[in-house]
């Protein structure tokens, strides 16, 4: 079986989708379509693809199963809306959108139009994520109540520190900064450990420091920052922290930051009979009452179980999220992740970060959906 799929949007996220897609078994990029049509060409050449300038003609003409979309956080949803609407099971750039509203509406057309609903959330099938999934499975910690989540830079905002594109500091463009941009992975992963129960509500705060970090005495006479910050309108925050209460009586607390002056943490998971870390991996419980700390041998085990599902004995690689994707359209998945079920309740914590921010209090889950607003852009 071979599935048929149409890239939109032919920049750095549209070329790592068509290059994932063409190591895939059952995987063929069969188009690609952008309004900057050099680009769209370019990259459909290097996959035997077919051109569009038009992601709607593409659509309607391509005959495709699946569509990749890799376009700015706020084009995500129209671009859903028509792929579900022409019968094309879609997969989504990270996040799902830039506000709860329009991510629940790109939901809800996949399910009313009988289609999967994928998000790209790399976190959910490293080596550590299966670990703690298969002891929490295994009932190894108990009942999970706690997950923290970090996700933190000493300095990396998107262009002003040199590496992507002005977009991702615009609210226009990506709906936020790094809460959204980078939490939503460990979000993601942290829920997905914690059986992803409903949220029940939200707290959190953000911050915007720009003009104290790039002061002259930390970074010298480089007017470089300055510059990049003006010409990118930069408008998003530096770093945020939340916590969401879930309805299961779990907490999940996350720091997403960009710039903060603070180490970054690995992610932790506690249950009521043992806890672990994520990275570097460590499972923490008590074994004839004393506590301890023991390590995993993740790639050995990953490397065996490699071979164990190998036709031919020799492939170690393990499931990447592209594959499983496919092989989830296939109906040859055997335990499916939810990425999609995933990235809408991220969605309702991140943007109840935010929201939560402007309100000085905590916000409910009814109250997070009720006050978000959709900033999708028309096409």
């Amino acid at each position: 079986m071979t599935i048929d799929i149409g890239i939109v949007g032919a920049g750095n996220r549209g070329q790592q989708h068509a290059g994932e897609y063409e190591a895939v078994d059952g995987a063929n990029v069969a188009a690609v379509a952008d309004i900057d049509e050099e680009a769209a060409t370019e990259l459909a050449e290097e996959h035997g693809a077919a051109v569009y300038g038009d992601f709607r003609d593409m659509l309607k003409d391509a005959g495709l199963d699946a569509v990749s979309v890799c376009v700015h956080n706020n084009l995500h949803r129209p671009v859903t809306v028509a792929a579900a609407d022409a019968g094309c099971h879609v997969f989504c750039e990270k996040p799902l959108a830039a506000t709860y509203t329009d991510a629940k509406a790109m939901a809800d057309a996949c399910e009313d139009a009988g289609v999967e609903l994928g998000v790209q959330n790399v976190e959910l099938f490293t080596p550590e994520t299966r670990a703690a999934r298969t002891l929490i499975d295994d009932g190894k910690l108990g009942d999970p109540y706690y997950a923290r989540g970090v996700f933190s830079r000493r300095r990396g905002r998107p262009y002003v520190d040199g590496y992507g594109t002005p977009s991702f500091v615009s609210k226009e463009a990506s709906g936020g900064g790094p809460v959204i941009d980078i939490g939503t992975y460990v979000l993601g992963q942290l829920l997905y450990l914690l059986g992803n129960a409903p949220v029940e509500r939200v707290g959190g705060s953000t911050f915007e420091h720009t003009a104290d970090a790039y002061d002259e005495e930390l970074v010298g006479d480089r007017e470089v920052y300055g510059e990049r910050l003006a010409e990118s309108g930069y408008d998003v925050e530096d770093a945020g922290v939340g916590f969401a209460h879930l309805e299961d009586g779990s907490l999940l607390s996350l720091r997403a930051a960009w710039h903060m002056f603070l180490p970054d943490e690995p992610s932790v998971v506690a249950g009521s009979q043992g806890g672990l870390q994520l990275e570097p991996f460590e499972f923490y419980t008590t074994t004839a009452d004393y506590e301890a700390t023991v390590s995993l041998d993740l790639d050995e085990f990953e490397r065996r179980q490699g071979l164990l599902g190998s036709e031919t004995g020799y492939d170690v690689e393990g499931e990447s999220q592209f594959a499983h994707w496919i092989d989830t359209l296939e109906g040859s998945a055997e335990d499916p992740i939810p990425t999609g079920e995933l990235a809408l309740n991220s969605m309702l914590v991140m943007e109840g970060i935010y929201l939560a921010q402007e309100a000085g209090r905590e916000l409910s889950a009814a109250e997070i959906a009720e006050r978000s607003e959709s900033t999708a852009l028309d096409l």
